[in-house]
């Protein structure tokens, strides 16, 4: 990446809103994950590994942003599913097993759609 894309991008993070950031990491972490399954299929161990290694970051930092004091039964909710698509994308990765993968981007694909309404609404709502 060039100094002039790092720089822009930098600055569409800085002026981004919370939801948009939220939709940008669902959309990062699913992009990982196709990724990791295209590197699977083609048997490069190291790219599998270091994208699904990215992926799981960023349901990582999903889990830690969760405010249990605002929302606990969703929060809770949301908790369970990024642990169980963490041990999916571990399994994928250490079984160099593709079929983990799926369900994973699928479901983050549907609450990725979920999240783009509700941040619709609120930012549409907050003009």
């Amino acid at each position: 990446m060039t100094v002039a894309a790092r720089k822009y991008q930098a600055a569409s993070i800085e002026s981004a809103s919370r939801g948009q950031i939220l939709i940008a990491l669902y959309d990062g972490c699913i992009r990982y994950c196709r990724g990791a399954r295209a590197q699977i299929d083609a048997g490069d161990i190291a790219g599998k590994g270091k994208l699904l290694s990215k992926a799981i970051a960023i349901l990582g930092e999903l889990r830690s942003t969760l405010d249990h004091d605002v929302a606990p039964e969703l929060c809770g909710r949301l908790d369970q599913l990024y642990v169980f698509f963490q041990e999916q994308l571990s399994r994928a990765n250490f079984q160099m097993d593709p079929a983990p993968i799926d369900p994973v981007v699928r479901m983050l694909g549907d609450l990725r759609d979920a999240w783009s309404q509700a941040v619709t609404q609120v930012e549409g709502a907050a003009r």
